[in-house]
């Protein structure tokens, strides 16, 4: 039987992964129902996906040692982390998981913005 703290860690990288799964399936539903909305004027403006999809790159990356089911299996043997280190990856990559959900989309703009895509 499993200790606490390891189910409590099992649980918390599962709702790293569920919550920004959940999110992305809500904005692609949005995304089809904006695109197939009859005025584009009163539409209003199109689903950012930035910081969900970061996220949950970033938590699945987090979790890919954690699970036996592929595509995380994969991810896990390609991880080039030693295994000594692989606690700090976890850590690390849940780190990069909230903040790219909290500044995803502010880092995207300032790309474009710096590439000369968008003007502000």
């Amino acid at each position: 039987m499993y200790s606490p703290q390891i189910l409590v860690a099992l649980f918390v990288l599962l709702l790293a992964v569920a919550i920004p799964l959940v999110t992305v399936a809500v904005h692609l539903a949005q995304l089809l129902r904006w695109s197939f909305h009859a005025d584009p004027a009163t539409r209003g403006e199109r689903p950012h996906f930035t910081g969900p999809m970061l996220a949950l790159l970033f938590s699945v990356l987090a979790a890919s040692d954690f699970t036996s089911y592929e595509p995380m299996r994969t991810i896990a043997e390609l991880n080039p982390v030693p295994m000594a280190a692989r606690a700090y990856f976890t850590v690390a990559m849940l780190v990069l998981a909230v903040l790219s959900w909290a500044y995803g989309g502010a880092v995207k703009d300032r790309i474009l913005r710096h590439l000369g895509i968008v003007k502000t």
